[in-house]
Protein backbone atom coordinates (compact mmCIF):
# COMPACT_ATOMS: atom_id res chain seq x y z
CA UNK A 1 0.00 0.00 0.00
CA UNK A 2 2.74 2.29 1.43
CA UNK A 3 5.08 1.81 -2.30
CA UNK A 4 1.15 2.44 -4.59
CA UNK A 5 0.65 5.44 -2.46
CA UNK A 6 4.28 6.89 -3.00
CA UNK A 7 3.86 6.17 -6.89
CA UNK A 8 0.76 8.27 -7.35
CA UNK A 9 2.49 11.08 -5.64
CA UNK A 10 4.77 13.53 -7.64
CA UNK A 11 8.28 13.82 -6.95
CA UNK A 12 10.35 16.66 -5.80
CA UNK A 13 14.20 16.33 -6.42
CA UNK A 14 15.65 18.47 -3.60
CA UNK A 15 18.90 19.48 -4.20
CA UNK A 16 20.76 20.73 -1.03
CA UNK A 17 24.38 21.85 -0.26
CA UNK A 18 24.52 19.43 2.69
CA UNK A 19 21.49 17.64 5.02
CA UNK A 20 20.87 16.46 8.73
CA UNK A 21 22.65 15.80 10.75
CA UNK A 22 24.45 18.97 9.86
CA UNK A 23 22.76 21.99 12.29
CA UNK A 24 22.22 24.54 9.66
CA UNK A 25 19.23 26.32 9.02
CA UNK A 26 18.82 25.44 5.61
CA UNK A 27 18.45 21.86 6.40
CA UNK A 28 15.50 22.33 8.88
CA UNK A 29 14.21 24.64 5.74
CA UNK A 30 13.59 21.44 3.83
CA UNK A 31 12.97 19.07 6.47
CA UNK A 32 9.86 21.47 7.00
CA UNK A 33 8.62 21.50 3.76
CA UNK A 34 9.18 17.75 3.27
CA UNK A 35 7.48 16.95 6.02
CA UNK A 36 4.52 19.62 5.68
CA UNK A 37 3.78 18.57 2.13
CA UNK A 38 2.74 14.94 2.34
CA UNK A 39 0.75 14.83 -0.86
CA UNK A 40 4.23 14.95 -2.90
CA UNK A 41 7.31 12.93 -2.60
CA UNK A 42 10.75 14.24 -1.69
CA UNK A 43 13.93 12.97 -2.66
CA UNK A 44 16.90 14.75 -1.05
CA UNK A 45 20.05 14.42 -2.60
CA UNK A 46 22.97 16.28 -0.83
CA UNK A 47 26.32 15.59 -0.20
CA UNK A 48 27.25 13.04 2.47
CA UNK A 49 29.15 14.20 5.51
CA UNK A 50 30.91 11.94 8.47
CA UNK A 51 28.53 9.78 10.39
CA UNK A 52 25.73 9.47 7.46
CA UNK A 53 24.80 6.70 5.70
CA UNK A 54 24.72 6.77 1.83
CA UNK A 55 20.59 6.01 1.68
CA UNK A 56 18.18 6.68 4.59
CA UNK A 57 14.24 6.84 4.92
CA UNK A 58 13.81 9.94 6.50
CA UNK A 59 9.70 9.45 6.56
CA UNK A 60 7.04 8.03 4.60
CA UNK A 61 7.39 9.90 1.77
CA UNK A 62 11.03 11.47 2.47
CA UNK A 63 14.03 9.67 1.01
CA UNK A 64 18.01 11.15 1.22
CA UNK A 65 20.46 10.22 -1.24
CA UNK A 66 23.94 11.15 -0.02
CA UNK A 67 26.85 10.97 -2.61
CA UNK A 68 31.10 11.53 -2.33
CA UNK A 69 33.07 12.43 -1.84
CA UNK A 70 32.54 12.25 1.82
CA UNK A 71 32.51 16.09 3.15
CA UNK A 72 34.95 16.32 6.16
CA UNK A 73 34.64 19.25 8.39
CA UNK A 74 38.08 21.64 8.36
CA UNK A 75 41.04 20.17 10.13
CA UNK A 76 42.59 21.65 13.48
CA UNK A 77 45.52 23.15 11.27
CA UNK A 78 45.21 23.99 7.52
CA UNK A 79 47.54 22.27 5.17
CA UNK A 80 49.09 24.21 2.00
CA UNK A 81 47.48 21.53 -0.11
CA UNK A 82 44.18 21.99 1.59
CA UNK A 83 42.39 24.13 -0.79
CA UNK A 84 43.62 22.58 -3.96
CA UNK A 85 42.12 19.50 -2.31
CA UNK A 86 38.82 21.27 -1.69
CA UNK A 87 38.59 22.00 -5.37
CA UNK A 88 39.22 18.46 -6.77
CA UNK A 89 36.20 17.23 -3.94
CA UNK A 90 34.09 19.82 -5.10
CA UNK A 91 34.10 19.25 -8.63
CA UNK A 92 34.23 15.21 -7.73
CA UNK A 93 30.86 16.11 -5.74
CA UNK A 94 29.28 17.96 -8.85
CA UNK A 95 30.14 15.10 -10.81
CA UNK A 96 28.35 13.02 -8.93
CA UNK A 97 25.09 15.11 -7.95
CA UNK A 98 24.77 14.90 -11.75
CA UNK A 99 25.22 11.12 -12.05
CA UNK A 100 22.77 10.77 -8.79
CA UNK A 101 20.06 13.12 -10.50
CA UNK A 102 20.53 11.49 -13.78
CA UNK A 103 19.64 8.35 -12.30
CA UNK A 104 16.68 9.63 -10.23
CA UNK A 105 12.99 9.86 -11.32
CA UNK A 106 11.63 13.36 -10.27
CA UNK A 107 8.69 15.67 -11.78
CA UNK A 108 10.36 18.94 -10.42
CA UNK A 109 13.69 20.17 -9.72
CA UNK A 110 14.24 22.17 -6.33
CA UNK A 111 17.76 23.43 -5.93
CA UNK A 112 18.27 25.32 -2.31
CA UNK A 113 21.69 26.25 -3.26
CA UNK A 114 23.77 26.32 -7.04
CA UNK A 115 26.00 23.31 -6.55
CA UNK A 116 28.90 24.93 -7.85
CA UNK A 117 28.46 28.57 -6.49
CA UNK A 118 31.57 28.90 -5.10
CA UNK A 119 32.88 28.99 -8.97
CA UNK A 120 30.89 32.09 -9.12
CA UNK A 121 32.65 34.08 -5.71
CA UNK A 122 35.90 32.83 -7.33
CA UNK A 123 35.54 34.70 -10.52
CA UNK A 124 34.20 37.66 -8.50
CA UNK A 125 37.16 37.69 -6.54
CA UNK A 126 39.55 37.35 -10.01
CA UNK A 127 37.66 40.39 -11.72
CA UNK A 128 35.27 38.31 -13.34
CA UNK A 129 37.14 37.05 -16.30
CA UNK A 130 34.66 35.43 -19.20
CA UNK A 131 36.41 32.22 -18.93
CA UNK A 132 35.71 31.62 -15.52
CA UNK A 133 32.07 32.98 -15.64
CA UNK A 134 31.12 31.34 -18.66
CA UNK A 135 32.22 28.03 -16.71
CA UNK A 136 30.32 28.85 -13.24
CA UNK A 137 27.49 28.91 -15.19
CA UNK A 138 27.36 25.76 -17.18
CA UNK A 139 28.64 23.80 -13.55
CA UNK A 140 25.62 25.48 -12.16
CA UNK A 141 23.34 24.20 -14.41
CA UNK A 142 21.74 20.73 -13.87
CA UNK A 143 20.60 17.74 -16.08
CA UNK A 144 16.46 17.76 -15.29
CA UNK A 145 15.52 16.55 -18.96
CA UNK A 146 12.84 19.77 -20.02
CA UNK A 147 11.46 19.37 -16.15
CA UNK A 148 10.50 22.34 -14.19
CA UNK A 149 13.13 23.55 -12.02
CA UNK A 150 12.43 25.98 -8.79
CA UNK A 151 15.53 27.63 -6.88
CA UNK A 152 15.09 29.14 -3.84
CA UNK A 153 17.32 31.90 -2.88
CA UNK A 154 18.88 31.99 1.19
CA UNK A 155 20.99 35.13 0.57
CA UNK A 156 21.96 35.18 -2.93
CA UNK A 157 20.24 38.21 -3.89
CA UNK A 158 20.71 40.35 -0.69
CA UNK A 159 24.74 40.25 -1.51
CA UNK A 160 25.01 43.60 -2.82
CA UNK A 161 23.24 44.86 0.81
CA UNK A 162 26.06 42.74 2.41
CA UNK A 163 29.03 43.98 3.37
CA UNK A 164 30.69 41.44 0.77
CA UNK A 165 32.53 43.53 -1.87
CA UNK A 166 32.00 40.80 -4.15
CA UNK A 167 30.56 41.49 -7.66
CA UNK A 168 28.22 38.86 -9.03
CA UNK A 169 25.26 40.38 -10.54
CA UNK A 170 26.02 38.37 -13.91
CA UNK A 171 25.72 34.76 -11.97
CA UNK A 172 22.26 36.35 -10.23
CA UNK A 173 21.36 37.52 -13.93
CA UNK A 174 21.42 34.04 -15.22
CA UNK A 175 19.73 32.36 -12.28
CA UNK A 176 17.00 34.57 -13.32
CA UNK A 177 17.38 32.77 -16.66
CA UNK A 178 18.26 29.19 -16.40
CA UNK A 179 15.12 28.37 -13.42
CA UNK A 180 11.44 28.99 -14.14
CA UNK A 181 11.03 29.78 -10.42
CA UNK A 182 12.75 31.59 -8.36
CA UNK A 183 11.70 31.74 -4.50
CA UNK A 184 13.34 34.40 -2.51
CA UNK A 185 13.05 34.05 1.54
CA UNK A 186 13.63 37.63 2.89
CA UNK A 187 11.89 40.86 1.19
CA UNK A 188 15.25 42.44 -0.17
CA UNK A 189 16.13 39.27 -2.27
CA UNK A 190 13.08 39.68 -3.54
CA UNK A 191 13.32 42.76 -4.43
CA UNK A 192 17.04 42.74 -5.88
CA UNK A 193 15.95 39.71 -7.69
CA UNK A 194 13.11 41.79 -9.69
CA UNK A 195 15.22 44.69 -10.25
CA UNK A 196 17.77 42.50 -12.09
CA UNK A 197 15.04 41.02 -14.19
CA UNK A 198 13.29 44.52 -14.91
CA UNK A 199 16.88 45.73 -16.22
CA UNK A 200 17.38 43.00 -18.48
CA UNK A 201 13.89 42.91 -20.31
CA UNK A 202 15.53 41.09 -23.84
CA UNK A 203 16.86 37.73 -21.46
CA UNK A 204 15.55 34.85 -23.88
CA UNK A 205 13.76 33.66 -20.72
CA UNK A 206 12.73 34.65 -17.56
CA UNK A 207 11.57 33.02 -14.06
CA UNK A 208 8.56 34.03 -12.32
CA UNK A 209 10.06 35.57 -8.98
CA UNK A 210 8.47 35.15 -5.82
CA UNK A 211 8.61 36.40 -1.56
CA UNK A 212 7.62 33.31 0.50
CA UNK A 213 9.19 33.25 3.36
CA UNK A 214 10.57 29.92 5.74
CA UNK A 215 8.11 27.65 6.68
CA UNK A 216 8.15 27.61 10.74
CA UNK A 217 6.23 25.11 12.84
CA UNK A 218 4.98 27.27 15.62
CA UNK A 219 4.03 23.95 17.18
CA UNK A 220 7.52 22.89 17.80
CA UNK A 221 9.08 26.16 18.36
CA UNK A 222 6.36 26.81 20.73
CA UNK A 223 5.54 30.11 23.15
CA UNK A 224 6.69 29.23 26.83
CA UNK A 225 7.49 31.43 29.80
CA UNK A 226 10.53 32.80 30.36
CA UNK A 227 13.08 31.80 32.66
CA UNK A 228 12.91 32.79 36.10
CA UNK A 229 16.63 33.49 36.57
CA UNK A 230 17.37 37.00 37.69
CA UNK A 231 20.30 37.03 35.58
CA UNK A 232 19.73 38.02 31.92
CA UNK A 233 20.10 34.14 29.87
CA UNK A 234 21.42 35.44 26.45
CA UNK A 235 21.58 32.91 23.24
CA UNK A 236 23.93 32.45 20.34
CA UNK A 237 22.77 30.31 17.30
CA UNK A 238 25.34 30.29 14.16
CA UNK A 239 27.78 28.75 12.60
CA UNK A 240 30.58 28.88 14.27
CA UNK A 241 33.13 29.63 11.46
CA UNK A 242 31.63 32.83 11.06
CA UNK A 243 28.06 35.13 11.58
CA UNK A 244 30.53 37.80 14.64
CA UNK A 245 31.55 34.70 16.45
CA UNK A 246 34.21 37.21 17.42
CA UNK A 247 31.99 39.64 18.93
CA UNK A 248 30.56 37.38 20.72
CA UNK A 249 33.93 36.23 22.46
CA UNK A 250 34.63 39.76 23.05
CA UNK A 251 30.74 39.91 24.81
CA UNK A 252 31.72 37.17 27.08
CA UNK A 253 35.55 38.24 27.80
CA UNK A 254 33.67 41.54 28.91
CA UNK A 255 31.94 39.49 31.90
CA UNK A 256 28.91 41.84 31.93
CA UNK A 257 27.23 41.70 35.49
CA UNK A 258 24.09 39.48 35.82
CA UNK A 259 24.58 38.34 31.97
CA UNK A 260 24.90 34.31 31.50
CA UNK A 261 25.39 33.16 27.86
CA UNK A 262 24.02 29.45 26.11
CA UNK A 263 25.76 29.18 23.12
CA UNK A 264 24.39 26.20 20.33
CA UNK A 265 25.12 26.26 16.39
CA UNK A 266 27.19 24.18 14.52
CA UNK A 267 30.86 23.83 15.19
CA UNK A 268 33.43 21.65 14.09
CA UNK A 269 36.43 20.25 15.85
CA UNK A 270 38.57 23.24 14.73
CA UNK A 271 36.25 25.53 16.01
CA UNK A 272 35.52 24.04 19.20
CA UNK A 273 39.26 24.01 19.83
CA UNK A 274 39.61 27.45 18.77
CA UNK A 275 36.93 29.23 21.26
CA UNK A 276 37.48 26.28 24.10
CA UNK A 277 39.11 28.81 26.70
CA UNK A 278 37.67 32.03 25.72
CA UNK A 279 33.88 30.00 26.25
CA UNK A 280 35.24 27.97 29.67
CA UNK A 281 33.58 30.13 32.32
CA UNK A 282 31.22 29.88 34.83
CA UNK A 283 28.86 32.64 32.95
CA UNK A 284 28.82 30.25 29.96
CA UNK A 285 26.98 27.11 28.86
CA UNK A 286 28.05 25.43 25.13
CA UNK A 287 24.95 23.35 23.64
CA UNK A 288 27.08 23.23 20.01
CA UNK A 289 25.50 20.72 17.28
CA UNK A 290 21.88 20.38 18.46
CA UNK A 291 20.06 18.03 16.12
CA UNK A 292 16.97 17.56 17.15
CA UNK A 293 14.40 20.36 16.75
CA UNK A 294 12.88 19.37 20.65
CA UNK A 295 16.53 19.90 21.87
CA UNK A 296 16.59 23.65 19.57
CA UNK A 297 13.59 24.35 20.94
CA UNK A 298 14.45 23.65 24.82
CA UNK A 299 17.41 25.82 23.76
CA UNK A 300 15.41 28.79 22.90
CA UNK A 301 13.02 28.23 26.10
CA UNK A 302 16.08 28.56 27.88
CA UNK A 303 16.96 32.24 26.68
CA UNK A 304 15.42 35.68 27.41
CA UNK A 305 17.08 36.93 24.38
CA UNK A 306 19.03 35.76 21.38
CA UNK A 307 21.98 37.58 19.79
CA UNK A 308 22.64 37.75 15.95
CA UNK A 309 25.50 39.45 14.83
CA UNK A 310 24.88 39.03 10.33
CA UNK A 311 24.92 42.75 9.23
CA UNK A 312 23.55 42.04 5.45
CA UNK A 313 19.74 42.24 4.83
CA UNK A 314 17.46 39.64 5.87
CA UNK A 315 17.35 36.90 8.85
CA UNK A 316 18.41 33.36 9.44
CA UNK A 317 16.14 30.89 10.05
CA UNK A 318 17.22 30.61 13.95
CA UNK A 319 15.98 34.45 14.43
CA UNK A 320 12.54 33.39 13.20
CA UNK A 321 12.34 30.13 15.41
CA UNK A 322 13.43 32.22 18.59
CA UNK A 323 10.81 34.57 17.39
CA UNK A 324 8.37 32.15 17.32
CA UNK A 325 9.81 30.81 20.86
CA UNK A 326 8.69 34.04 22.13
CA UNK A 327 11.74 35.05 22.46
CA UNK A 328 12.92 38.64 21.26
CA UNK A 329 16.35 39.13 19.12
CA UNK A 330 19.08 41.86 19.33
CA UNK A 331 20.58 42.05 15.92
CA UNK A 332 22.65 44.17 13.79
CA UNK A 333 21.06 47.35 12.20
CA UNK A 334 20.55 46.89 8.19
CA UNK A 335 18.26 48.07 5.46
CA UNK A 336 15.90 45.00 5.71
CA UNK A 337 15.89 43.02 9.48
CA UNK A 338 11.97 41.85 8.58
CA UNK A 339 10.65 40.70 11.09
CA UNK A 340 12.61 42.18 13.55
CA UNK A 341 11.14 45.78 13.97
CA UNK A 342 13.20 48.14 16.49
CA UNK A 343 11.72 47.63 20.04
CA UNK A 344 8.46 46.51 18.70
CA UNK A 345 9.11 42.83 18.02
CA UNK A 346 13.34 42.87 18.50
CA UNK A 347 15.92 45.45 19.08
CA UNK A 348 18.03 46.53 16.25
CA UNK A 349 21.56 48.35 17.38
CA UNK A 350 24.78 49.48 15.54
CA UNK A 351 27.87 47.00 14.72
CA UNK A 352 30.11 46.38 17.59
CA UNK A 353 30.64 44.13 20.92
CA UNK A 354 30.21 47.45 22.60
CA UNK A 355 26.86 48.71 21.36
CA UNK A 356 25.69 44.95 22.34
CA UNK A 357 27.31 45.39 25.31
CA UNK A 358 24.90 48.26 26.57
CA UNK A 359 22.28 46.74 24.90
CA UNK A 360 22.57 43.45 26.87
CA UNK A 361 23.14 45.99 30.16
CA UNK A 362 19.88 47.51 29.83
CA UNK A 363 17.86 44.53 29.47
CA UNK A 364 19.00 42.97 32.62
CA UNK A 365 16.37 44.31 34.56
CA UNK A 366 13.53 44.76 31.47
CA UNK A 367 11.92 40.99 31.53
CA UNK A 368 8.46 42.50 31.67
CA UNK A 369 9.68 44.65 28.42
CA UNK A 370 11.51 41.18 26.87
CA UNK A 371 7.71 39.34 27.79
CA UNK A 372 5.94 41.90 25.64
CA UNK A 373 8.04 42.04 22.43
CA UNK A 374 8.32 38.50 22.82
CA UNK A 375 4.97 38.01 22.55
CA UNK A 376 4.61 39.91 19.45
CA UNK A 377 7.63 38.48 18.14
CA UNK A 378 5.72 35.02 18.12
CA UNK A 379 2.95 36.98 16.47
CA UNK A 380 4.18 38.17 13.20
CA UNK A 381 5.94 34.49 13.23
CA UNK A 382 2.66 33.17 13.41
CA UNK A 383 0.87 35.11 10.40
CA UNK A 384 3.61 35.49 8.17
CA UNK A 385 5.30 32.10 8.61
CA UNK A 386 3.51 29.69 9.55
CA UNK A 387 3.39 26.42 8.07
CA UNK A 388 -0.66 26.87 6.76
CA UNK A 389 0.17 29.97 4.99
CA UNK A 390 3.93 29.33 3.53
CA UNK A 391 3.46 25.68 2.54
CA UNK A 392 0.35 26.45 0.58
CA UNK A 393 2.10 29.16 -1.45
CA UNK A 394 4.67 26.60 -2.22
CA UNK A 395 2.20 24.22 -3.01
CA UNK A 396 0.71 26.02 -5.68
CA UNK A 397 4.45 26.60 -7.36
CA UNK A 398 4.18 22.66 -6.79
CA UNK A 399 0.86 22.34 -8.73
CA UNK A 400 1.21 25.12 -11.04
CA UNK A 401 4.81 23.71 -12.77
CA UNK A 402 3.15 20.48 -12.99
CA UNK A 403 0.36 21.35 -14.56
CA UNK A 404 3.14 23.64 -17.07
CA UNK A 405 6.13 21.59 -16.94
CA UNK A 406 7.57 23.23 -19.67
CA UNK A 407 7.65 26.60 -17.00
Amino acid sequence: MEAALAASRPTIAHVTPWYLPHIGGLERHVETISKGLPKFSFRIITPRIPETDQSETVSENVFVRRYGPVRFPPEPQAKRSSAMRDWIDRFARFLNLRSELKGTTFDILHVHRPPMIELAYLAAKWGNPIALRLLARRLNQLPARGRPRILTDHGLFVMPSTPSPLDIRWFMSWVLEDFDHVICVDRSGFERARSIQMSNPSASSQALIHHIPQPMDTEVFRLTPMPSSSNLIVGYSGRWERDGMFLLRELVDMELPRVRFVISGGATNRDLDEYRDSFSRESVELRPNLLESEQLARFYADIHVLVDFYRGDGCGRSVLEAMASGRPVLRTRARDTHPVIDRQTGFLEDAGAEAFATKLGQLVDQKGTLTEIGLRARQIVEEEYGLPTVLGKLEKIYRSCLRNPSG
